[in-house]
C-alpha cells in the first residue's frame, strides 16, 4: 500500500500544474488510472483480513430504551448522517456532534464505518438510544464494522439488509441497519446505509443501491414516514447522478441535493458527493453540512424537515 501511495504523490506531483487548468470531469478521468491501482492494491491487502457476518440475523447491538426525550409532538425533525472513518475519532465526533449548534440536538443520527465501543460513546455524549450491527470483523484490527442508528426516540423491529455482491477476494459485505424509530409520536422507517467503493464495478454497486430502494418500497405501505441515509461512496458524478436518478425514479425525496461536495479522497484533489439523506412523506425545511468537522474525511451531513400536519 506505502508503494502505491508514493506512486499515486509522484504522479499527482508530476501532473499538478496541468490539473490547475483542467475541469473537474477531466481531473476525474485522469485518476481513474491511479484509483485503479490503489483498488487492485486494496483488494491484495484486503485477502483474508476480515471475518464477515453472513447471518441473516446477528450479530445485533441494541441499548436499553433509557431516553424518553423526543416522545411528545414536535414541530420539526433533524437527522444527521455522518461516517466516521474506521471509528478512529469517535471521541473527537462526539464532542464536535455536541457542540456543532445544528446537531447537537438532533433526533436521529445515522453512522457508517462505526464499531461498538464508539457507537455506545455517542451515544452516552448525546444521551440516546441505539442500534448497531456490524458486517464484518476486522482481524487485525480486533474490531467490528457496521452501520448505526441512533435517536432520542425508541427503536424497534430492527433488521440487517445484506446487500447482494461481495468483494472478489476477502468476500466482505456491506449491508444497511434497518430499524423502527419512534420519534416526537410519530413512527418511521430508518435506513443507515453504507454502499461499496469503487473496488466494485458501478453496475454491482446500483444494483446494491437497486437493493436498498426495493426494500424500503416494499414497506411503504406501512409506514407514512420513511429516511434513507448513508455514504453510498459516489467517488465520481456519474455514480452520483445514478444513484439519486434510481431513489427519484423510486418516489422518493433526495433531501441534501444542496449540500454539495460531502468527503475528500486522493489527498483532497477530489471532493466527492458520498453522503445522502433521501425521505418519503417527509417536507423539507433546510439541509446543510459541517466542514468544520475534523474528525473523518466525510462531513457531517443535516436534513432537517417538518413535523406539522
Amino acid at each position: 500500500m506505502k508503494r502505491v501511495v508514493f506512486v499515486l504523490r509522484l504522479l499527482v506531483g508530476y501532473r499538478s500544474a496541468k490539473t490547475r487548468f483542467l475541469s473537474l470531469e477531466h481531473l476525474q478521468k485522469w485518476l481513474i488510472v491511479p484509483s485503479s491501482l490503489l483498488v487492485i492494491a486494496t483488494l491484495v491487502l484486503s485477502c483474508g483480513t476480515v471475518q464477515v457476518y453472513n447471518e441473516p440475523d446477528r450479530p445485533v447491538f441494541h441499548s436499553g430504551e433509557t431516553t424518553l426525550q423526543a416522545a411528545e409532538q414536535a414541530d420539526s425533525l433533524s437527522v444527521v448522517t455522518f461516517n466516521i472513518r474506521k471509528a478512529v475519532k469517535t471521541q473527537l465526533a462526539a464532542s464536535e456532534l455536541q457542540q456543532f449548534q445544528k446537531t447537537r440536538n438532533a433526533d436521529v443520527f445515522l453512522l457508517q464505518e462505526m464499531d461498538e465501543k464508539g457507537v455506545e460513546e455517542i451515544a452516552k455524549t448525546l444521551g440516546l438510544n441505539y442500534l448497531y450491527i456490524p458486517i464484518v470483523h476486522q482481524i487485525s484490527a480486533k474490531k467490528d464494522v457496521g452501520n448505526a442508528i441512533l435517536t432520542k426516540g425508541t427503536i424497534t423491529c430492527p433488521e440487517k439488509l445484506l446487500l447482494p455482491h461481495a468483494k472478489p477476494l476477502s468476500k466482505s459485505r456491506r449491508l444497511v441497519t434497518i430499524a423502527e424509530v419512534t420519534v416526537h409520536g410519530e413512527k418511521i422507517l430508518v435506513y443507515s446505509v453504507q454502499t461499496e467503493t469503487v473496488v466494485m464495478s458501478r453496475k454491482k454497486r446500483m444494483d446494491q443501491v437497486d437493493a436498498i430502494i426495493e426494500h424500503a418500497r416494499m414497506q411503504l405501505p406501512s409506514f407514512k414516514y420513511v429516511l434513507i441515509g448513508g455514504d453510498f461512496n459516489t467517488l465520481f458524478s456519474k455514480s452520483s447522478r445514478l444513484a439519486v436518478e434510481k431513489f427519484r425514479n423510486g418516489g422518493f425525496d433526495w433531501s441534501t441535493a444542496t449540500v454539495g461536495t460531502t468527503a475528500s479522497a486522493f489527498f483532497g484533489l477530489l471532493k466527492p458527493r458520498h453522503d445522502y439523506i433521501f425521505s418519503k412523506g417527509l417536507k423539507l425545511i433546510d439541509a446543510s453540512k459541517m466542514e468544520s468537522s475534523k474528525s473523518s474525511d466525510h462531513f457531517p451531513v443535516l436534513a432537517t424537515f417538518s413535523m406539522k400536519p
